[in-house]
């Protein structure tokens, strides 16, 4: 069984439209967790993983959650992912929640009524190291697979190529980040690679596996 953690803003939204064509009524998605805003920890403990035999008949969960969530699978369960760019993810995130807010989440609500800047955003206790949250007590070698954004086009091979997932560009929604990313000034990045020093270093390690072929 595949369980996908969506990591904000790392095509984790395309991932799951590509999940849905290839396992149909056999992908359970799984977003009531909420990792991002508070009462996380509640929300999982009304939440928790199905069991074992509830699970039977998925192939796939896909969502919002912490890795180790379905842990109680054992080795069937088999890791996937994406990770970007740490600063190129924090200012996606901080550009999607502008032109799509989301009411429920009190930094999102911070960042619409104070009119906050990307790197005010970006030093948000919660809108840190957002990926290393999401991975947990897991690191990148831990993951069946484990797609780059950067490297799109090879990772999609790889996907295609472990698991017989298809990806078609053509039917992508494409944000207006998608392709180059953001271009931000030398000291901005510098100040958010510094406030996301963990995920840097899970990016670094992820991207060395990578171009050793790692899948």
């Amino acid at each position: 069984m595949l369980i996908s953690v969506h990591v904000p803003k790392t095509a984790g939204t395309a991932f799951r439209t590509r999940l849905e064509r290839h396992f149909g009524d056999r992908l359970l998605l799984d977003y009531a967790d909420r990792p991002l805003a508070p009462g996380h920890l509640w929300r999982r403990f009304a939440n928790p993983a199905p069991s074992v035999a509830r699970l039977a008949g998925f192939a796939c969960v896909h969502g919002h959650f912490i890795a180790d969530k379905y842990d109680h699978l054992g080795a069937r369960a088999r890791l996937v992912s994406w990770l970007r760019d740490p600063v190129q993810r924090v200012a996606s995130h901080y550009h999607y929640w502008k032109r799509v807010p989301d009411p429920r989440n009190p930094d999102c609500r911070r960042l619409v009524q104070e009119r906050l800047d990307l790197e005010a955003f970006a030093a948000l206790p919660r809108m840190r190291n957002v990926a290393s949250r999401f991975f947990g007590r897991y690191r990148p070698a831990d993951f069946f697979f484990l797609g780059i954004v950067e490297e799109m086009a090879e990772s999609q091979r790889r996907l295609r190529q472990l698991v017989g997932i298809e990806w078609d560009d053509a039917t992508d929604n494409r944000n207006d980040d998608a392709t180059g990313g953001y271009a931000l000034p030398a000291t901005a990045r510098a100040r958010i690679a510094a406030l996301n020093a963990n995920d840097c270093r899970l990016y670094d390690e992820a991207r060395a596996l990578f171009e050793r072929g790692a899948p």
